[in-house]
């Protein structure tokens, strides 16, 4: 239903996933039109950790542009003159040769985004697909837009709105967790979860960047319309 010419995946380096995406658009990534991203997080950093990490990134691509002679302190701006640098050498993947021929293979070498955020501190940022044929601007972008923020928002919604799914609750004296809201169906929960997800992706407005208001349906081009819910429950 998504007529689109090129495809962009972010994950984390969940085995399931990767295997998934690579089955899905097998052609797509021989061709370089599909490419797959991971997002790499520390998640036993502590807040206080994190916000650390969050003030030396400020004041590490600041240091970095005076050195450098840029005249901008806008820290995105830095953040992608900083990765560009990076990217006239680091490379995600390794040339592999043989007797008859050669190609191009992972190479498991991430690089460190350098925009931190205040909840995760750094992130590290890797590519499973073969970039090789764009030059280190066009990298750089990809690059610039990699994280888990799409997938934490629907997280969030989903312990926010499913009581069934949230989190243990802790006892009274903290040495102890309840969980008196689990649910011990996958199935109910599966219901669940995708009267949500279809709720999330054709009925739910959210205000972006262009100041357009539209569904994530909408986004993709699936649909030009916003739903109601109840145009969901009546569906025939």
């Amino acid at each position: 239903m998504v007529q689109a010419n090129e495809w962009r995946m972010i994950s984390d380096n969940a085995p399931s996933i990767m295997t998934a995406f690579f089955r899905v658009f097998s052609k797509e990534v021989r061709m370089s039109d599909a490419h797959h991203f991971l997002c790499l997080l520390d998640k036993n950093k502590s807040r206080k950790q994190c916000l650390e990490e969050f003030d030396d990134a400020k004041a590490d691509l600041l240091d970095w542009g005076f050195h450098r002679g840029y005249e901008t302190k806008n820290l995105r701006k830095l953040a992608y003159l900083s990765l560009k640098e990076q990217f006239e050498t680091h490379q995600f993947h390794k040339e592999i040769k043989t007797a008859t021929q050669s190609y191009n293979d992972w190479a498991k070498n991430p690089i460190t985004h350098p925009l931190a955020s205040r909840d995760k501190g750094f992130h590290k940022v890797d590519c499973t697909t073969d970039l090789s044929s764009l030059e280190p601007k066009e990298i750089t972008k990809l690059i610039m837009n990699v994280n888990d923020n799409a997938t934490n928002s629907f997280i969030q919604q989903i312990r926010r709105r499913l009581s069934i799914l949230e989190r243990p609750l802790m006892t009274a004296r903290g040495d102890g967790k309840s969980y008196i809201y689990a649910n011990f169906n996958p199935k109910y929960a599966q219901y669940a979860l995708t009267i949500l997800r279809t709720f999330y992706n054709f009925c739910e407005t959210y205000k972006s960047a262009d100041g357009k208001e539209l569904t994530p349906a909408q986004r993709l081009g699936i649909t030009d319309k916003e739903f109601d819910l109840k145009d969901i429950i009546y569906l025939r």
